[in-house]
Order: structure tokens, then sequence, then C-alpha cells
């Protein structure tokens, strides 16, 4: 594994600001703090440690200099079922070190380079900076083009989730729209993290997620569902029946659902992070192991790469657009 190490004299600055700008504290994890609806949900132990997870891997990349040390010592302190979340912590660690102490090459590409079994998660960390960051938004389209574009779009995705989680009444209550300042697909992909968020908000509770997006705008709740699909087959934690509930009540969205899933197999399978909850979502509402559904969305990914002949910066535009459409199409 490639080591890329600090610079030291990035490490007094970032020092003095960890406590304003850089400073979460495990009490984030919090379901009572933030208020959230699902406070006496039975899957709110599970749900919080993922959240104290992602908040120890982030403080974990503060203190640790340099970054293949860093990677053991992730690797090392947490399961395999919950080491991404711990990944995606660090995520948010680079990228507010890009945002706020920009240097030539991007802290967070370097990381993902080194560890390319966790780009997807680290990629959607970093979306947590966009909304902690000065003029993180605005900044957005512009730091994803300093990452691989094979992952970089996960941002739009992270920023979605931290608006949905943190700022529920806004993002959820009020469904307030994503940025129009986003291009398309970001657009899509904020409100896919919308959605994964609320597994968090209600408590992994079937009804009230699905209650939640029938009262959003009609063309916003496909990748919303997509959204849960994610979180409920990746974080897990979901009351007895919960897959067999949603897939239920997802009525017409049925086949976006079922598209957040063979999504987070992939992650899992790319990672080396299997979980137990992952194997019974994938058997149970896909037929598939997670391995088979992880291959499934190689080749919808490889087929539309090898079949592009655009502009290399439209193919990027609308990569997740056509995968999504290549995998909600096999599962229709």
């Amino acid at each position: 594994m490639a080591t890329v190490v600090q610079k030291k004299q990035d490490l007094p600055l970032l020092g003095r600001l960890k406590g304003r700008l850089l400073g979460l504290s495990p009490e984030d994890a919090s379901f009572a703090r933030r208020g959230l609806p699902g406070v006496g949900s039975s899957s709110r132990a599970h749900l919080e440690s993922i959240l104290r997870t992602f908040i120890e891997g982030y403080n974990l990349s503060l203190r640790t200099a340099d970054t293949g040390e860093l990677a053991g010592r992730l690797d090392s302190s947490f399961s395999p079922a919950f080491v991404g979340f711990a990944y995606e912590g660090a995520g948010l660690y680079f990228a507010l070190a890009d945002l706020l102490l920009p240097r030539s090459e991007s802290r967070l590409a370097a990381f993902i380079r080194a560890n390319p079994g966790h780009d997807y998660i680290v990629a959607v960390g970093a979306g947590f900076a966009v909304a902690r960051a000065p003029l993180g938004l605005r900044r957005l389209e512009s730091y994803q083009k300093a990452l691989d574009p094979m992952s970089a779009w996960c941002l739009a995705d992270g920023y979605g989730f931290h608006q949905g989680f943190f700022h529920w009444r806004r993002f959820v209550e009020a469904r307030e729209a994503a940025p129009a300042s986003l291009n398309a697909q970001n657009r899509l992909l904020f409100d896919a993290g919308v959605g994964r968020s609320m597994w968090w908000v209600f408590g992994a509770d079937p009804a009230a997620i699905a209650s939640a997006i029938s009262r959003f705008d009609e063309g916003r709740r496909a990748e919303m569902w997509v959204g849960v699909g994610t979180a409920l087959a990746y974080a897990g934690g979901g009351p007895p029946r919960a897959a067999q509930h949603l897939n239920e009540l997802a009525g017409a969205y049925r086949p976006d659902l079922l598209s957040g899933v063979p999504l987070a197999a992939h992650m899992r399978e790319r990672g080396g992070n299997p979980a137990e909850w992952t194997d019974e979502v994938c058997t149970g509402l896909l037929g598939q192991t997670p391995a088979e559904a992880s291959a499934s969305v190689v080749a919808d990914l490889s087929d539309y790469l090898d079949s592009w002949r655009g502009p290399e910066a439209e193919k990027w535009a609308g990569c997740y657009v056509a995968l999504r459409g290549r995998i909600r199409r096999r599962l229709e």
C-alpha cells in the first residue's frame, strides 16, 4: 500500500482549527441530541454505533499524520462490518483538509489512490466536508474534478446525507430541494443521500420512511428509494422483516429500492468488509450473493464505459445516471 505523508507545515494550523472547524464530538451520534423521530426505535443502538464509528475514524485521521499508518490503524481497530464507516469518517477529514488548506495535490485523492477498495465510501464521507467548509457547496463540482471520476460523484450523495441527517427538519420534514447550483446528476445524488439519511432519521422504520418519501415531489422519490436500499443493505440494523416490508411499501418504486442493494454490495465487496445483514438482504431481495450482486454492477458499469463514444467530460457527467438506469432495468 502506498504511503502519503502529510506535510509537516499543515499540522500546526490543522491543530488550531480542529477545535472550531474540524472537531466532532461522539455526542453528535446521539439521536436524542438531534431530536430525531427515530429516537425510540429498537434500531437506535445499532445506528448510533455506526455514527460513532464514523466519528472515531474521523478523529483517528486527525491524530495520524502518516496515511499509510492511518489505514493500518483503521483496518485493525474496527470489525469488517463497521470498518467502512471509519473510512467514511477519514474521507470527511481529508476533504476538510483540502477545502480549508488547499495544496497542489488533493489529500483526499491521494488517500483514495492508496486505499482503492474503500474509494466510494471515502468519497461519501468527503461529501460531509462540502456542508462544513466555507463556500463548500459553491466548490463541490470544481472539487469533484480533482478526484477520480469513478468515485467523485459520491460527494453529492454524502452532501445530501449530511443535510438530511443534521438538518432533517429542513430537508426531510420540510422537503427542501437540492441546491439549484448543482448539475442534474448531482441533484439526483443529493436526493439519494437524503433518502439514505432517512434510515437514521426514522430509526429504520419502513412505514415512517415510506410515508416521508411519499410527501416529496414525485420526481424526487425514485432516488430517495435508491438511498434507502443502499442503507438497508450496507448499514443494516433494521427491525425483523424490514427488507420485505420496504419491498412491499415501495410499490412502483420497488426497482429503485432494489437498485440500491447491489450498489451497497459492490462497496462491501470492493472493501473486503462483509456484513451478515448485507448477505441477508442480497439473498432475500435479489436472490443473489453480495459477490454476484457486485459483479452485476461491474458488468453494467463496464458496458456503459465500453460503449461510450462521446466527450470524456460528458461520459462522467452522466455515468451514475446511466449505471442506475442499467441496474434498474435489470431488476424490473
